[in-house]
């Protein structure tokens, strides 16, 4: 169940020097972070990462999640290979209730996304990259005001399976700061780049108090990150879909897998969004859906 998608650029109409510019005491865009700056190294202090279970650090290239080893690994729990999701949250509790999420946002193309969630009164959960909200952060703001839901899709949209546990925390942290600044809220989920996670990983999530919300599997993941795709294809992948959950018990709910990294994933929204609101699924964000 590996996810190849493109990682999102800080603000795509931007340029670098204004992105910089706005970033200033803040780790450079889109990369890993440091540990040994003065701000990671007081955070380290505040956790115990003692008792980490003993999953070595995978290998990936940049920008990908890493290759799956032909048989997992004891103790690694690796959601994205083997589809071990321990007790990550994989479905909305509710009945019948489609759950509302956008990864690697903000970016240029989130208020037309906004615009349309708007004129249709529907709230979303959005996985934020740090990043793009310390140089984007007027999006944000405008999300929380419009009744939206903030999470976190850590600061430089690494796979974390490929990290250090340090590595992780700074990830983490980051993205905690810009979002506290830009909004004064703390954040209380997270979603993995490329739902990339195993036990390692979720030990340092936990010590850092966060509950982590994958998507309800490759049925509901849109491949709006897919260029290899038409919208067209994409568009009848959901409805096949959701008729097979429409014909279902429809007991729980599901999270399905967008973006607002793009213009293009964007555009895809109000095509997919109408398909669950003609099959009379509720629509809900992350602490609607709990």
């Amino acid at each position: 169940m590996v996810k190849y998608f493109f990682t999102s650029i800080a603000a795509l109409a931007m340029t670098l020097a204004a992105v910089q510019a706005k970033l200033q005491g803040y780790p450079p865009a889109d990369k890993v972070p440091s540990v040994t700056s003065a701000e990671v190294k007081a955070w380290l202090k505040e956790i115990d990462l003692k008792g980490a279970p003993d999953v070595p650090i995978a290998k990936a290239a940049p920008g990908e999640p890493p290759t799956c080893n032909k048989k997992q690994l004891p103790n690694e729990c690796h959601w994205t290979c083997y589809d071990c999701a321990a007790d990550d949250i994989t479905a909305c509790p509710r009945a019948n209730t489609w759950g509302v999420t956008f990864d690697d946002g903000p970016t240029e193309a989130t208020p037309r996304l906004l615009d349309y969630l708007k004129s249709k009164s529907l709230k979303a959960s959005f996985f934020l990259i740090g990043s793009n909200v310390a140089a984007l952060p007027e999006y944000v703001k405008r999300e929380v005001a419009e009744g939206h839901h903030l999470a976190s899709h850590t600061w430089s949209h690494t796979a974390l399976t490929t990290l250090t546990n340090e590595q992780i925390v700074a990830e983490m942290k980051w993205t905690e700061k810009a979002v506290l600044e830009a909004t004064g809220l703390r954040l209380k989920y997270m979603r993995p780049p490329y739902g990339d996670i195993n036990n390692r990983v979720r030990f340092v999530l936990k010590k850092l108090g966060y509950i982590v919300v994958d998507w309800t599997g490759d049925a509901f993941d849109t491949n709006d990150w897919n260029p290899n795709l038409s919208d067209s294809k994409k568009v009848s992948l959901m409805t096949k879909s959701l008729d097979k959950y429409v014909a279902g018990k429809r007991t729980k709910g599901f999270y399905m897998l967008e973006h607002d990294q793009s213009d293009a994933t964007v555009n895809l929204a109000p095509k997919l969004l109408p398909l669950g609101l003609a099959r009379n699924i509720t629509m809900a964000n992350i602490p609607m859906c709990q």
